[in-house]
C-alpha cells in the first residue's frame, strides 16, 4: 500500500487574509499607543485622532515590517494619514505588488 502525502504550498497558506492584516495592524498600533484596540478606528487620523508622533510612527512601521516580513520605507509612508491607508499598503506588500 502506498501512502501519498498531501502537499500544501507553505507560502500560499502563510499569506494572511485582509481581515487578519487589518486586525493585527490594529493590535500593533493599539499596543504602541497604549490604547484599547476597540478605540482604534480605521478611518481615524493617525496623528490628530490617535495621537501618533514620529517616534511611534517609526515603531509602528518597524512592527508591521517585522510582523508581515515586508519592507516598508519611511519615505513611502509620509502621505499616509489613516490606518486604512497603512493597511492598504501593507496588504499590497504582503500580496507581492508594489
Amino acid at each position: 500500500m502506498t501512502t501519498h502525502a498531501l502537499l500544501v504550498d507553505p507560502v500560499a497558506r502563510a499569506v494572511p487574509s485582509d481581515d487578519e492584516i487589518r486586525a493585527r495592524a490594529v493590535q500593533l498600533l493599539a499596543t504602541i499607543l497604549e490604547r484599547d484596540p476597540a478605540t482604534v478606528q480605521q478611518a481615524h487620523s493617525l496623528r490628530a485622532d490617535l495621537g501618533m508622533d514620529s517616534l511611534s510612527a517609526l515603531e509602528f512601521l518597524s512592527s508591521l515590517s517585522h510582523e508581515f516580513n515586508i519592507d516598508l520605507e519611511v519615505e513611502e509612508t509620509y502621505g499616509l494619514t489613516t490606518l486604512n491607508e497603512v493597511v492598504a499598503l501593507v496588504t499590497q506588500r504582503v500580496r507581492g505588488s508594489r
